[in-house]
């Protein structure tokens, strides 16, 4: 049945423009309020009605949406970089890190928790939820840096009021018989199994060249990095390096990493990644190419170059 525009104007201009709702405008004009709700549509099907969402100048809501779907993302978070320092920049992704963390969590999740700056970061700006069952550090300690994942585990279980299953244990060891000795212990296999019952991580990406903080702390090797840059590795997360494309290089310091394996962060239901620079670009695409994150919480710049 078509309607008449003299209508159609004055039931849109009765609810866009005087806010009234379906059932008052119903009652006005003595018709049911299933009329008003198909006459509002008409309005719009018509052109009589045209709605224009004016987005911020800083909105990234576009950019987001190539990155999920280029990615095959269930989300990705991008925080506007435009005339902003370096430090606001990472103050405020982490800041909405936090802010995404303390939505997500659910009294029943089990989170994992790798290590760093980012991670660090994050961790001091969530707010006392009391969410969340457990929190399970995913990578072996750094020295004592206070970004290492036994700090940042003791700091958020406090604060979500969770269980904490920390690792103790160095997140590299010489040798794989080391590695096999440590891995021996009851306590430590206990560890390793609750990080395959996590359902939700939160991690940094890495670099793979001189500026990694795994070189930095010398966990990491010359001669490491070095034959991970000849296996064309691009990328790290909690300790595991990717090639280019995302492939696991499978490199002889696997064997020597105190950590979660590809497979079990790849198993995890919820993995999200928090990274900034566009320094980092590179290594974050390849992450992405491996399809261990379905979540990317990132600025602006760096987005753009992915």
């Amino acid at each position: 049945m078509d309607y008449s525009n003299n209508l159609l104007i004055k039931i849109s201009e009765f609810y866009y423009n005087m806010n009234m709702n379906q059932q008052q405008i119903a009652d006005k004009l003595n018709i049911s309020r299933v009329k008003v709700s198909r006459l509002l549509t008409e309005a719009k099907n018509k052109g009589i009605v045209k709605i224009e969402i004016s987005y911020p100048r800083d909105n990234c809501i576009q950019l987001e949406s190539r990155i999920e779907e280029k990615y095959g993302l269930e989300e990705a978070v991008i925080i506007s970089s435009n005339e902003k320092s370096k430090d606001l920049v990472f103050s405020e992704v982490t800041k909405m890190a936090a802010q995404f963390m303390e939505e997500k969590l659910d009294s029943k999740d089990i989170i994992g928790l790798a290590w760093g700056r980012t991670i660090k970061q994050m961790a001091g700006k969530v707010q006392t939820i009391k969410k969340g069952l457990e929190a399970v550090q995913l990578i072996g300690n750094i020295g004592s840096s206070d970004v290492s994942g036994d700090v940042i585990v003791r700091q958020l279980s406090q604060v979500l009021g969770t269980k904490m299953f920390l690792l103790p244990a160095p997140a590299i060891v010489d040798n794989v018989h080391i590695r096999d000795a440590i891995m021996s212990d009851g306590n430590i296999k206990n560890i390793f199994d609750q990080q395959k019952r996590c359902t939700i991580a939160f991690v940094g990406i890495g670099e793979v060249n001189e500026k990694s903080t795994l070189v930095e702390s010398g966990y990491l090797k010359m001669e490491d990095l070095e034959l991970l840059k000849g296996m064309n590795a691009e990328g790290e997360i909690c300790g595991r390096f990717v090639d280019g494309e995302g492939n696991p290089c499978n490199a002889p310091i696997d064997e020597r990493v105190l950590g979660i394996s590809f497979q079990d962060l790849k198993n995890i239901p919820m993995v999200v990644a928090i990274v900034t620079g566009k320094e980092k670009a590179k290594a974050i695409k390849a992450v992405l190419k491996s399809k261990v994150v379905n979540v990317l919480i990132t600025d602006e710049m760096t987005a753009e170059l992915l």
